[in-house]
């Protein structure tokens, strides 16, 4: 199997808690992502069960919640996140896998959690060359590995060939030092923990594209009340915000950037007809303004 097979089904690396799977969104973005699939049913039932708002994060579906990393490969390839330790090992491979015998060129972090971070050093010591990028402005870098890392700003840029990488200042954050990015020639966007959906295992949606999932069993109701209950969570500065005035600083982020793909840490990437997705998005971050947090006064 080749790197651009995937393109129409998933190469799967590892299994259970450690596997991670390789779908090319393009012949040459690709998304590197482990979920539980059937193990879901027993990790994921009780975590959700957890959370205050139970009912509206999961209702009465069994849920898989996926971590993610893309990697875009060119003349010079660029990783975006590395998964979690758990999964190391199968990622590397993975990761092996879609470079195909290139070198590995830039290690980019969204942001210092394990599930974003977590490889790095692993991954060091595999391209010693390679070089770490993360965002301006961070202090005590080395806890995480990552004390020669270079820094960079909103708006700074990285040509890899065909593809050229930009910096963008996150509109939605869960750390204090985030970055998204954007590739100009495709259009991708990755957003790291925004604007993400739950899926399926029992409906096949591991490793399945949007569009897929909407022609097996999802709709675009539950995707607005996945993207709400997601930010609920995820974002409690949300109880301090107007949902209209998210509304706009989004329709502002699509006005400034052509976006055409939209991959998320923890979701399943839209690679088709992005700009349908866009009032979706907006409706299920108005309502998560507009739910009640509970630990808010």
């Amino acid at each position: 199997m080749k790197p651009t097979d995937t393109l129409k089904e998933a190469r799967v690396f590892g299994a259970g808690l450690e596997r991670v799977a390789v779908r090319a969104i393009t012949p040459n973005i690709f998304w590197l992502t482990h979920c539980l699939g059937d193990l879901a049913k027993d990790y994921y039932k009780e975590y959700f069960a957890l959370l205050p708002n139970a009912e509206d994060y999961a209702g009465g579906r069994i849920v898989d919640y996926p971590f993610s990393a893309f990697l875009i490969v060119d003349e010079k390839s660029l990783l975006i996140d590395t998964c979690g330790p758990k999964q190391q090992a199968a990622f590397l491979d993975a990761v092996q896998f879609c470079l195909d015998g290139r070198d590995l060129d830039y290690i980019w972090i969204s942001h210092v959690e394990l599930p974003h971070a977590g490889n790095t050093g692993a991954l060091k010591r595999i391209w010693n060359d390679a070089q770490v990028v993360t965002v301006a402005g961070g202090e005590n870098y080395d806890l995480h590995g990552l004390e020669n890392a270079l820094t960079v700003a909103p708006g700074e840029t990285f040509e890899l060939g065909e593809h050229t990488v930009e910096m963008v200042d996150a509109l939605f954050v869960d750390h204090g030092l985030s970055q998204w990015l954007y590739e100009q020639k495709t259009g991708f966007m990755f957003t790291a923990d925004w604007a993400h959906n739950l899926h399926e295992p029992d409906l096949c949606h591991c490793f399945q594209f949007m569009d897929e999932m909407l022609a097996t069993g999802y709709d675009e109701g539950t995707l607005v009340e996945d993207i709400k209950v997601n930010a609920w969570y995820q974002f409690p500065w949300l109880a301090w915000c107007d949902g209209e005035e998210l509304c706009e600083a989004i329709d502002k982020l699509f006005a400034q950037y052509d976006v055409r793909i939209l991959a998320p840490s923890h979701g399943n990437p839209i690679r088709k007809d992005f700009k349908s997705f866009i009032p979706m998005i907006r409706d299920g971050m108005k309502r998560a303004a507009e739910m009640p947090f509970s630990h808010v006064l």
